[in-house]
């Protein structure tokens, strides 16, 4: 990992104000619309960048002083052969420790009974459990909210009342089965800051049972809807904002949309393309709403 104090040329002690100064000088520098598109100053202005956004973030700062430290103390140690213990029997997921044999087990026996058994299509006889994946924008996945949701699942044949027969005959909707597919409708809650791919269960809202069997239920997998302003980096939300060159070299107040709101910011003077300024509070929801991230807004000049 590269050493950003010397890219910078700063050391630990360096205020704030004096890292985005020298940020500011060596930008100026090697920015590539100042060196004709050259490659090299490419790079060198990438790396400058990422180092200046780890070392004026504070949680980002305290996690690469730490990982640079742990690496010069793995340094200092030289190579080290692992010990790691072996154990004769291998482990499953369900917590339990498996003979490493073969033959059944107890589940093996369960499984085998229960097929065995003879089926009784009077008894009742739990719904099926449904999984979907549902669409949610990112500002109820990041703060919270309701929002309907549609789909299909099996209910009582309303024809039949569930009977399986009609007159004589068998039932011409749901050909004897007792269940038929339709469409529902209910208002789901996502939780505050609810994590992407994330799978939602809602008891009793799958399909419904036999002979009055219990329903299953609802599984609902989160998946965060494409924002044109907004994107999601763990707890924190980035934006991009667009500000004239002027505004660029003199700074003032300027108005920043929000998940929820709009909030006035101040732009320093001498602001550069790519620098970021954050707004504490404005980002996605921690432990499910007790407290949030940052909104994180990225600044990108325009051309004159």
């Amino acid at each position: 990992m590269a050493d950003f104090y010397t890219i910078l040329g700063i050391d630990k002690n360096t205020p704030l104000k004096d890292i985005k100064k020298r940020y500011r000088e060596l930008a100026r520098k090697h920015h590539p619309d100042t060196n004709q598109g050259s490659k090299e100053a490419e790079d060198r202005f990438k790396v400058i960048s990422e180092a200046y956004d780890v070392l004026t973030n504070k949680k980002k700062r305290l996690e690469y002083d730490q990982k640079q430290a742990h690496k010069r103390r793995a340094e200092n140690r030289g190579p080290r052969r692992s010990s790691w213990a072996h154990s004769d029997g291998d482990f499953d997921f369900s917590g339990g420790r498996s003979s490493g044999f073969g033959g059944q087990g107890p589940r093996d026996d369960f499984r085998q009974a229960t097929e065995e058994q003879a089926y009784d299509p009077s008894m009742p006889t739990r719904g099926f459990d449904l999984q979907f994946m549902v669409d949610v924008p990112i500002d109820i996945v990041a703060i919270g909210g309701q929002m309907p949701y549609a789909y299909e699942k099996y209910v009582t044949c309303r024809t039949c009342d569930g009977s399986g027969g009609l007159g004589e005959g068998e039932c011409p909707r749901c050909r004897g089965t007792r269940q038929e597919v339709r469409p529902v409708s209910i208002d789901i809650t996502i939780p505050p800051g609810v994590a992407d791919q994330y799978t939602l269960r809602i008891p009793g809202e799958g399909g419904e049972g036999k002979n009055g069997g219990p329903p299953g239920d609802l599984l609902l997998k989160v998946v965060t809807r494409p924002h044109p302003l907004f994107r999601r980096v763990r707890n924190d939300i980035h934006t991009e904002v667009r500000i004239s060159p002027q505004f660029a070299e003199q700074g003032g107040p300027l108005d920043v949309k929000t998940l929820d709101s709009v909030k006035t910011i101040q732009v320093e003077e001498g602001t550069l393309t790519g620098e970021e300024q954050r707004i504490p509070g404005e980002g996605a929801a921690i432990l499910w709403g007790k407290k949030r991230g940052d909104l994180v807004v990225k600044f990108h000049i325009d051309e004159e």
